[in-house]
């Protein structure tokens, strides 16, 4: 898989650091953080706890089980391609699904995403095979990954919609059959849906309601490229009949989407990467289309894909395409540490400021780290994700004589709309020796006025 390439390059975002922070933690901790935040993805942060206790927690090791994810959702594409009638159609898919940039960006993403897509993909040959033939195995089967589907993220449960559409077009008889087999796979979730609930208010809230500017963004840039979502958008387009086959992808190419972006005008659901499982869909319609071309005329569609791809493949390895580069934080911190100095965070800084302490804990070494001036209880601590902090800011401060401050966002004066008293005290007792803005990051070093 494409993934495997520039793998380490970007640092770890603040979702990433979300998930490698989940496993700093004890058992214990891990439970009682699941009950005050991300309980939907849950069972994720299980898995990468189990992996990281294995592996380790290095960018590497957090990010290759997405990469393995990604390169085993290639192969059941590949196979649902078999089962819509030949190996030539599952090669075409699989290949179509392997080149687009999307598939390589999640695919280096320590985040649930990619065990999504995989499931989504299963789950997807699993129907086809019910659409064949009904047994209990195949069944049971089904709801086995229904529910791991859910479980890796509950929002992906919408895939269940796209399937029932293509059952009621294709095979309405068997809805009676298919049905239960979806419920059965929905019933273990019941828990993690209902928490979800309770925690929507502090886990979603942020997320704009859908307008034409979401609709016009997915467009261009939800394959990873405008051109080479536009091809793939058209040769699927061109694949839709009433076949099996094409019904089957087609639903799941687009009726999550459109369901989720209503949803969305609504109420604070829509992200792209929340549907990322359809890309199956539409990389099967791709292997349709091409298959019912000449060899020729496949391979060289194919070739014209992956070259449109290629700016795309560079952009999702740039630490933009992730909105925060970490690594670039880390490196001007270490460049200008002194022995003795501290550093103050945005604790609420636009967007997760509060996962700011992440990046030092993460990259810099305890000798090599300023120390935490204002914090009094750890994060993750006690079931509290977010660390708490000192509010005698001046008497934190005391006699230190070079501060770095480090805010989520990019601030023209570095300390300006920083939380709590820090920006009077830090006004009063320092200037601006210098600071430097890095992609979604401002990052300053203040030192100490000299007495009047």
């Amino acid at each position: 898989m494409l993934s495997v390439i520039g793998l380490t390059g970007p640092g770890l975002w603040a979702d990433e650091l979300a998930t490698w922070g989940i496993t700093t933690v004890s058992w214990a901790e891990l439970w009682r953080q699941l009950d005050g935040t991300d309980a939907t993805i849950g069972p994720y942060y299980v898995l990468i706890r189990v992996w990281t206790t294995v592996f380790g927690d290095s960018d590497l090791s957090l990010r290759l089980p997405s990469v393995l994810a990604m390169a085993g959702t290639a192969a059941i594409v590949g196979l649902i391609g078999i089962r819509l009638g030949s190996a030539r159609i599952g090669l075409l898919a699989g290949l179509t699904f392997a080149i687009l940039p999307i598939t390589t960006r999640y695919g280096q993403e320590a985040r649930p995403y990619a065990f999504a897509v995989l499931a989504a993909a299963v789950a997807t040959l699993l129907l086809l095979r019910m659409m064949e033939g009904f047994t209990l195995g195949i069944a049971l089967a089904y709801a086995a990954a229904v529910m791991v589907l859910g479980a890796m993220h509950i929002v992906s449960l919408l895939m269940l919609a796209a399937h029932g559409l293509a059952v009621a077009i294709h095979r309405r008889k068997l809805l009676w059959r298919w049905t239960p087999s979806a419920l059965a796979g929905l019933i273990p979730l019941i828990p993690l849906i209902l928490i979800g609930r309770r925690q929507q208010g502090t886990q979603i809230s942020w997320i704009p309601l859908t307008d034409l500017h979401q609709l016009e963004a997915f467009g261009t840039d939800f394959f990873g490229g405008a051109l080479v979502g536009g091809a793939v958008i058209a040769l699927g387009a061109a694949a839709v009949s009433r076949e099996r086959g094409p019904v089957v992808a087609a639903s799941l190419a687009a009726v999550p989407a459109a369901m989720l972006m209503l949803l969305g005008s609504v109420t604070h659901i829509w992200l792209q990467r929340y549907v990322l499982y359809t890309i199956v869909g539409w990389a099967v319609l791709v292997g349709l289309l091409l298959a019912r071309r000449g060899r020729l005329a496949a391979v060289v569609t194919l070739a014209t894909l992956a070259v449109l791809a290629l700016p795309g493949q560079a952009e999702v390895r740039k630490p933009e395409y992730r909105y925060q580069d970490t690594k670039a934080v880390v490196a001007l911190i270490e460049r200008d540490f002194q022995p003795g100095d501290g550093i103050v965070y945005g604790l609420k800084d636009r967007g997760p400021g509060a996962l700011n302490r992440d990046i030092v804990a993460h990259y810099l070494p305890a000798n090599r780290r300023p120390t935490d001036l204002l914090m009094d209880r750890p994060m993750r601590t006690d079931g509290w994700m977010v660390s708490s902090e000192h509010q005698d800011v001046a008497a934190r401060l005391g006699e230190t004589r070079r501060v770095w401050v480090l805010r989520l966002g990019e601030y023209g004066d570095p300390l300006d709309d920083l939380d709590g008293s820090k920006k009077d005290v830090l006004k009063e007792r320092y200037d601006v020796a210098d600071s430097w803005w890095t992609t979604g990051y401002t990052v300053a070093l203040l030192t100490r006025k000299d007495p009047v």
